[in-house]
């Protein structure tokens, strides 16, 4: 009888998007396939600290106490052990000094959206620790978070995206001058004039998105979008708003392939934090086949929009899967889109490498559907594949670079 994989999913994380992505992680371990693989939560507290155990895999767990006695805390052995599989390490006082636990894994997986774990520093660490992981490496991890970067690169690509001014946080003591504000907006954006709209650039789930409809809004706008980002992207706000998602993957043979296509509903002028996570949908939900309907999933929504025509769906499905081969991603990807509901012109948002849900509910809404249970196995096997690729021979004769002896 083949072993089962055993699976340790890292969410939460030192991130505003922190709550999100626990409600993501859950979610993934719920619906991985309990004949192949076992599960185990790997949550990283506000402060950075790594906690794991069974009660974990509770929503009502969260928040975390301080020093919580039914969680073990855990460190990641960045060193190769000698069993070669990676693992945790949790330590412990006991009668004869300290107690050295392992916790051994075969594969892990990111759940953790924003900061310090989509934009490939969790990726590159895995990397550099050579232990598997599922889903974007860390080129692309980096690439994407990047909003002006991953902009830039769909440019190139031919696909369409609004122009943008960059704008990064001024030093202490000093402020924004609005006079150097108007000059830098005509600029970037010649006769194009309020409103706009201001994001911080390196970050995912609506968070710190702001319409500015005048200079004193802009200012404000900045201001807060400052507070979680060092860099800051302003954009010409669209009119007669409306906003598409798409979810992308790669099959086992190498096919990009899209999703069903969403059109989320609002009850704000924009699809905010609060819009995406706070309203709508019903907790709980099938187990396996489509996963519980929290987070991104609970999200309001219309699926496969009627009103897309053929060439918008055209541009929507190549631009997506442009972008994800332009810059080799991995997993299951969203990329987001605008558009003028009136003119029916599009424009490439975002590329999310970490989505909420991991998009689920757009695959089991696609033309050849698939379920929670297979999209976190395909995911996950991808991952053992991936990570193998990578893998080559580090020995200094092999490169010919020796210097120094060896006995």
């Amino acid at each position: 009888m083949t072993q089962k994989k055993v699976i340790a999913v890292i969410f939460g994380g030192r991130s505003v998007e922190h709550d999100v992505s626990v409600l993501t992680g859950l979610q993934f371990l719920e619906a991985l396939d309990p004949g192949k693989y076992d599960g185990i939560p790997v949550y990283v507290d506000p402060l950075g600290q790594w906690w794991t155990g069974a009660p974990l895999t509770r929503r009502s767990r969260y928040p975390l106490e301080d020093s919580p006695k039914d969680l073990t805390q855990v460190m990641l052995d960045l060193a190769t052990p000698a069993s070669g599989r990676p693992q945790l390490v949790a330590f412990s006082k006991g009668l004869m000094g300290e107690k050295r636990t392992t916790i051994p894994f075969d594969l892990m997986v990111p759940a953790i959206h924003g900061s310090n774990g989509e934009d490939g520093t969790l990726q590159g660490m895995l990397d550099f620790a050579g232990i598997p992981y599922a889903g974007c490496r860390t080129l692309g991890a980096a690439a994407t978070m990047n909003k002006v970067f991953a902009k830039k690169v769909a440019a190139q690509a031919g696909i369409k995206v609004l122009p943008e001014l960059l704008l990064r946080r001024p030093k202490k003591g000093e402020f924004l001058d609005p006079d150097a504000l108007k000059k830098q907006l005509h600029e970037a954006f010649g006769e194009i004039g309020f409103p706009f709209i201001v994001k911080p650039c390196n970050l995912g789930s609506s968070v710190g998105v702001g319409k500015a409809d005048d200079m004193d809004g802009l200012v404000a706008a900045l201001m807060t979008a400052f507070r979680m980002d060092s860099e800051v992207i302003v954009e010409p706000f669209v009119a007669n708003l409306v906003e598409y998602n798409i979810a992308v993957r790669q099959t086992a043979d190498g096919k990009t392939v899209t999703s069903a296509i969403e059109r989320p509903l609002r009850d704000a002028e924009l699809l905010d934090f609060k819009n995406k996570y706070l309203a709508g949908g019903t907790p709980g939900g099938p187990k396996l086949d489509t996963g519980p309907s929290e987070g991104m999933a609970s999200l309001n929504r219309v699926l496969n929009p009627d009103e897309l025509t053929d060439a918008q769906d055209k541009f929507i499905r190549g631009s997506a899967s442009g972008i994800f081969d332009a810059l080799s991603l991995a997993g299951s990807v969203r990329v987001d889109f605008l558009c003028n509901g009136d003119s029916g012109e599009l424009w490439l948002n975002e590329v999310n490498t970490i989505p909420g849900s991991f998009a689920y509910f757009l695959w089991e809404a696609a033309s050849e559907p698939l379920s929670f249970l297979k999209l976190s196995g395909e995911m996950v096997e991808e991952g053992f594949r991936l990570s193998g690729d990578r893998l080559g021979d580090t020995d200094t004769a092999t490169g010919g670079a020796t210097i120094f002896s060896r006995s």
